[in-house]
């Protein structure tokens, strides 16, 4: 931005303001330079617009960065390059958070075609920023491209007459471009947003599913749904910048929510050179109100004939590479053997103690704690999951339930130690927020029942990349607990583990988790995913020497053991006829 454009709109916002003069002129003078209608909507919007160039003019000259996250233009002209290369010539062009504009500056110079341009912005500062990027830009060569302007909360925004004729007069001749914000719903109401659908829960998810989170999307996500259906009759193109994981849930859940998209693919983008951030983005592409294609390509787009994968739905089942999901598909079914989440308790600092070095209890608050020990039980976090044998742990966590049913209040007679902790911890216990504590118990616990007190237990943590499965023993004569970012199966056996253990670990399993799974997800081992592992199908296609020779070459350096041919069978023969000495999944 040049001091001459500044200088140029200060003149002219101080003449018009001293001499109280129609800004008619301005505004079909600056149409002329810029493209755009009704620069100023008002005289207040002048003087607001010349305080704001006051300032800006200060930091241009001060060359301090505005620390602003907007899409770079480096970043936009390689896109919209990209979509040029896409043969993507369009005459009318949608963005509907616009930002301070640099989209639309890289559309004007790639796109000849360009008959108009609407945008859309909520935020003040970032319409005076866009406004100056046209003026610059009009410093170039004049704008001949008609620009509509509304500063609007998108999900309430009414699209102009004009618009809708124009759609209409060149169908499938649109663009739908930008970069909606990354940012959730829960977030933003956090921050007492209004830019917000209005409903929160897009994705019509109800009870438990909406409680514990399901119902929480992206906002990107939710926009981008929006102009879906609001210009698919149209045909057309949408290109938007937007975190991996919204395309992954768009390509999902196209037939549920009615998304005629064809042609799909994902351009992953450097995040961290781009915005300076952590995070898994790419430019979601798709052709609008074609016949639905429910997978998508994923590449790169600096080298976008590379491809990575393919991922989509096949056969009914949504996964991440398709290629790969072929070769493992005879793996995925319904799981027999119940898959639990760890105990969920929402106040470690409490709940969970550790031994110092003096061998005293503590809690997370550095107290030193003197409690019965008969519900104190080793535990495990997710970071404790890294696959082999696991016997050992230096936490314990307090027990209150052995179900979600049980009175917390006979812990008083039998533990009054343990009973007085909790009283006097009891007003951060109660303000534990989630709604599964409301109408039960003081004090309960969720995920616990009798599985959660078998001994032995196979289990994999939900947050790493690859899938490790952990062997685990029981501790001091006591069953092991997992924290609820941890899923198990539990069995009374160390045989009936040992052999579930091996067969977990086998490439195959592997194979087929990775081929089903999204690992830029922030869980991306869930029990919905691992309860589509139907261990039957590997267990009937391996013989007893393959998995023994397996074991004898991979896991016995964890522990040493020797799998019988009669272990092998009286497993095999539980897990096909699903007897009530392997725990069974009940519909």
């Amino acid at each position: 931005m040049t001091v001459n454009v500044f200088d140029f709109f200060s003149e002219k916002c101080e003449f018009l303001l001293k001499n109280r003069k129609d800004i008619e002129d301005l505004n079909e003078y600056l149409k002329t330079k810029t493209g755009l209608k009704n620069f100023f909507r008002s005289f207040d919007d002048l003087n607001k617009f010349q305080k704001f160039i006051n300032a800006e003019k200060e930091l241009a000259e001060k060359s301090r960065d505005l620390g602003d996250f907007q899409t770079p233009i480096q970043l936009t002209d390689r896109i919209c390059k990209h979509l040029s290369d896409m043969n993507i010539d369009p005459y009318i062009l949608i963005e509907p958070t616009c930002g301070i504009g640099n989209f639309i500056i890289s559309a004007l110079d790639h796109f000849p075609s360009l008959k108009h341009i609407y945008c859309i912005e909520i935020q003040e500062d970032h319409e005076w920023r866009f406004k100056l990027n046209l003026m610059q830009k009009s410093l170039e060569k004049n704008i001949k491209t008609e620009i509509s302007f509304s500063r609007d909360n998108i999900f309430a925004h009414q699209y102009s007459r004009r618009l809708i004729q124009l759609l209409r007069k060149y169908p499938g001749r649109v663009l739908i471009l930008g970069n909606p914000p990354w940012v959730t719903n829960t977030e933003l109401s956090l921050l007492n947003s209004n830019n917000l659908p209005s409903k929160s829960n897009i994705k019509k998810h109800r009870g438990i599913e909406a409680i514990t989170g399901k119902g929480n999307f992206d906002i990107a996500e939710g926009i981008i749904i929006q102009m879906i259906k609001a210009f698919s009759k149209y045909k057309g193109t949408l290109a938007m910048l937007c975190k991996t994981t919204v395309i992954k849930n768009l390509v999902k859940d196209m037939n549920k929510l009615s998304l005629n998209l064809s042609n799909l693919e994902a351009f992953q983008i450097e995040t961290k050179k781009e915005f300076g951030i952590n995070a898994d983005a790419a430019l979601f592409f798709a052709n609008l109100g074609h016949d639905r294609e429910e997978f998508c390509s994923y590449s790169s787009l600096d080298e976008p004939e590379q491809s990575y994968n393919t991922f989509g739905w096949v056969d009914n089942n949504f996964v991440s590479d398709i290629e790969a999901y072929k070769k493992y598909k005879f793996l995925d079914g319904e799981s027999n053997l119940i898959w639990r989440q760890g105990v969920k308790h929402d106040a470690t600092k409490i709940m969970v103690l550790k031994e110092n070095k003096m061998g005293l209890l503590t809690n997370g608050l550095d107290e030193i704690i003197d409690i019965e020990d008969t519900l104190l039980y080793p535990f495990l976090k997710s970071s404790d999951l890294k696959g082999g044998i696991i016997k050992t742990s230096n936490k314990m966590i307090i027990i209150t339930q052995t179900s979600l049913k049980d009175d917390t209040t006979k812990i008083s007679k039998k533990f009054p130690k343990l009973w007085n902790y909790l009283l006097t911890h009891g007003e951060r216990l109660d303000r534990r927020k989630s709604v599964i504590y409301e109408k039960r118990p003081r004090f309960s616990i969720f995920g616990i029942g009798d599985y959660a007190f078998s001994p032995y237990k196979v289990a994999i943590s939900g947050f790493y990349k690859k899938p490790r499965f952990s062997l685990i023993f029981p501790i001091n004569e006591k069953p092991v607990m997992l924290d609820d970012t941890c899923y198990y199966l539990s069995f009374n056996s160390l045989k009936e583990a040992l052999i579930a253990w091996t067969l977990f670990s086998t490439p195959e399993i592997k194979n087929f988790l990775k081929s089903i799974v999204f690992l830029d997800s922030k869980r991306p081992y869930t029990k919905e995913k691992l309860m589509r592992i139907d261990l039957s199908k590997l267990v009937n296609s391996y013989s007893f020497k393959e998995t023994k020779t397996f074991f004898d070459n991979n896991l016995k350096q964890f522990l040493d053991y020797e799998i019988t041919s009669e272990d092998f069978m009286v497993f095999k023969k539980k897990l096909n006829e699903e007897t009530d000495s392997l725990l069974r999944y009940v519909k």
